[in-house]
């Protein structure tokens, strides 16, 4: 052990944040969305990253058919075209880990605080994810959107990583995310910290206008910023 941080726990976001994406994510939106004729323009679905992904179909087929059998269809639809060209996806190309992540995994580990990823994908490309990048050990749980009532931005996802964790104390927890509604996790969850990162698929100027302890290029900085706020706390 190399020090204690005031940290206990860090729950990391998949996709833009630990788990590299070109915008295969977002892509894989569009053309289930334009597949099925689901009303969505690219700019309403990057809003959207980040969020479970039934419930983004789900909430753009109310908006376009309103509630009932229909809308319901229409999202189902939708979910499958998303789920199949996904898969196929990370099937195809694999998948790589943010430059830096891995590292601030192991860095993490030597100071004793758990590792916990968090993501709005369904199980199976979870999974997918996990085997491809072989984290199977490298974190203390993985939780996806079928585990909790309700995906980002509600504090769920988080709030099952602190479960799983045995975390009692949510202001020892940080969260780390790439899009607005990792940040809204992260405030509605009530954790110690919130760091947004532009490695994903919003910029700085976009994350900014949410709440967020502060705005790094990458994960990679983590280490350094968490050492930075330890010594800052340990002053008070």
């Amino acid at each position: 052990m190399q020090g204690t941080l005031r940290f206990e726990l860090v729950v990391f976001d998949m996709a833009g944040t630990t788990v590299y994406d070109d915008g295969s994510v977002l892509e894989c939106f569009a053309a289930a969305a334009q597949a099925t004729g689901l009303s969505a323009s690219r700019d309403e679905l990057n809003e959207r990253m980040g969020q479970s992904k039934i419930e983004v179909f789900d909430e753009l087929a109310r908006r376009q058919l309103g509630h009932g059998a229909e809308a319901s269809a229409l999202r189902d639809r939708a979910y499958e075209v998303f789920r199949r060209v996904l898969e196929g996806t990370y099937q195809r190309r694999g998948a790589q880990p943010i430059p830096g992540a891995v590292e601030a995994f192991r860095w993490l580990r030597e100071r004793e605080i758990r590792i916990a990823l968090s993501t709005g994908f369904y199980r199976e490309v979870t999974e997918l994810l996990l085997d491809r990048l072989a984290w199977r050990d490298v974190t203390d749980t993985v939780v996806c959107a079928d585990d909790v009532p309700e995906g980002r931005p509600a504090p769920y996802l988080i709030h099952e990583a602190m479960r799983r964790c045995r975390i009692w104390d949510v202001a020892k927890v940080v969260a780390v995310g790439d899009t607005p509604s990792d940040l809204l996790a992260g405030k509605n969850a009530g954790a110690g910290a919130v760091f947004g990162v532009t490695s994903g698929a919003h910029r700085a100027v976009s994350l900014r206008r949410y709440p967020a302890t502060q705005i790094l290029d990458s994960v990679q900085e983590l280490p350094a910023i968490l050492e930075r706020l330890n010594r800052i706390g340990m002053t008070r």
